[in-house]
């Protein structure tokens, strides 16, 4: 054409140029809705975060035990259900598997032709007859180690090969522990000759001056809640002192795990709902914390939810609770617990750490009591997590107008489409009208 463009140029510019408002329009429509989904997306994950630190401190934060041993001669650990105390525990021998071994000049050695070995152990017994497994030609002592270990009647034989001394012996031990556990071996009713290497013997312990006799190195229902593994004899005359105590670090660190969530979810309320004079963005508060990085608002999501009175009645009625008391008459402040002038909570850990240890089960009702603060905060954000509730009711409905301004878009797209082809059809027209009057002036010069 004159101007140098072809038609299908001068069809897109034209179509650029009628589209631009209705697109500019359309995607920051998108934008805009998309921006709020994603807030109100990240403030439902903090409350969740929130309700699971609810469910800790609600539970087990404040009723566990720790165990503290003097020595290396026993492990101890223990649940809420420990008694907490001082117990004093001596082990005057530990329980063994028996053990008994049979020498043979290698492990290819034959067995007699026939006859029936019989072992027994607890009370049960397995029989092999070496006339029907010599169907094949001789057994021999390894062949005999996996028959044993094989037997679907075996009653907790383990047998195995020891080299030693230009010998193999054969070894029975018992795979449980105890007096109750002794090995006794015949071959047609004789005894086959196998030397005990290592008795059959129960754990023998003094705890607070009382006798135990166990079968295992493992006490578990001795103590309630108390596991006790025993490791090694002591000497005449010493003993091992076992320490249980409220385990008064799970506590602390569940409540500056309330705090830390509690104030990141104030600030997400208080970014995404600022108006003039609030301040920017302040990561510095967050920097270790692994599910703020995970949360982090961006600068083009600021205020985004301007005008959410739902949001900032939440963030009021979670900062009023540092004046409300529990049934107890505890407040958080009796925690180390105070609201800031900045509208945030502040912990005082050693406030904490005095009043865990000399009122735990007050601080513990002060959170986990009927009508303490778990059900306080659990009362106030049930509106907002519940199925169906606000956060759901806020995302479906942004979901929906998303869905709407995509259709919008398909459609604007169908019809600048159509217009585009009907633009295209004439100035096609257009400059093959041109070239056809160019060509028919040439025959005038």
């Amino acid at each position: 054409m004159i101007s140098g463009m072809s038609g299908a140029q001068f069809a897109q510019q034209l179509i650029s140029a009628e589209r631009a408002g209705k697109d500019n329009l359309y995607q920051s429509s998108k934008t805009g809705y998309q921006k709020q989904l994603d807030a109100y997306t990240l403030l439902d994950k903090g409350l969740d975060r929130l309700n699971s630190k609810l469910t800790t401190l609600g539970t087990d934060a404040f009723k566990g035990n720790i165990a503290e041993v003097t020595d290396e001669n026993i492990y101890v650990s223990s649940s809420a259900k420990a008694p907490q105390g001082n117990f004093q525990l001596s082990v005057e021998q530990l329980a063994q598997a028996h053990q008994l071994v049979k020498p043979f000049a290698s492990e290819d050695a034959t067995l007699p032709a026939s006859g029936v070995i019989q072992i027994s152990m607890g009370g049960k017994s397995m029989s092999v007859d070496l006339a029907m497994v010599n169907s094949g030609g001789s057994v021999s002592v390894s062949e005999l180690r996996d028959i044993i270990n094989q037997h679907p009647n075996n009653p907790g034989v383990q047998a195995s090969l020891v080299r030693t001394g230009g010998q193999v012996q054969l070894m029975l031990t018992s795979k449980e522990t105890g007096k109750a556990n002794s090995i006794s071996i015949s071959l047609d009713g004789a005894d086959w000759g196998m030397v005990e290497t290592q008795a059959a013997q129960d754990a023998k312990a003094t705890l607070n001056g009382m006798s135990i006799t166990s079968a295992s190195n493992m006490l578990t229902q001795v103590v309630d809640g108390v596991d006790i593994e025993l490791r090694k004899v002591h000497e005449a005359g010493d003993s091992s002192n076992i320490s249980i105590k409220a385990d008064q670090e799970a506590g602390k660190e569940a409540v500056k795990a309330y705090v830390d969530t509690v104030n990141e979810l104030l600030r997400q309320i208080s970014q995404l709902t600022r108006g003039l004079g609030v301040d920017a963005l302040d990561d510095s508060k967050d920097k270790d914390d692994k599910d703020s990085k995970s949360s982090k608002i961006d600068e083009s999501q600021l205020g985004i939810l301007k005008g959410d009175t739902s949001l900032r009645t939440l963030q009021q009625r979670l900062r009023e609770l540092s004046f409300q008391a529990a049934p107890n008459g505890l407040t958080l402040a009796d925690a180390g617990i105070e609201l800031t002038r900045n509208g945030e909570l502040k912990l005082d850990e050693k406030k904490l750490e005095n009043a865990l240890k000399t009122q735990p089960q007050a601080i513990s009702d002060l959170f986990g009591a009927k009508g303490g603060m778990v059900d306080k905060v659990q009362e106030i954000t049930k509106p907002y997590t519940r199925f169906d509730g606000y956060m759901d009711m806020k995302k479906n409905n942004l979901k929906r107008q998303l869905d709407r301004v995509e259709d919008n878009m398909e459609r604007h797209n169908r019809m600048m489409e159509q217009r585009y082809q009907i633009y295209l059809k004439q100035f096609t027209a257009m400059e093959t009208t041109i070239n056809e009057l160019n060509s028919a002036s040439g025959l005038f010069y």
